[in-house]
């Protein structure tokens, strides 16, 4: 578990909370779009990252 994890978390318990005002229902349902939203933020974050460490290692061929 990393910090994006955390962040998913947290951005659920937030959304949940504001769903609160709605009910039950809208506690669940922020819940799942914070998780969502999270979730899709971590993915793309860990794509963007995986992708630059790529493009470094490749320069770093035609280097040698």
């Amino acid at each position: 578990m990393d910090w994006r994890d955390v962040v998913i978390v947290v951005l659920a318990g937030v959304l949940g909370m504001l769903g609160g005002v709605f009910g039950p229902v809208g506690i669940l349902a922020g819940v799942v779009v914070g998780a969502a939203l999270g979730a899709r933020w971590a993915s793309r974050s860990d794509r963007i990252a995986a992708l630059e460490r790529r493009v470094a290692e490749l320069e770093g061929d035609d280097d040698a």
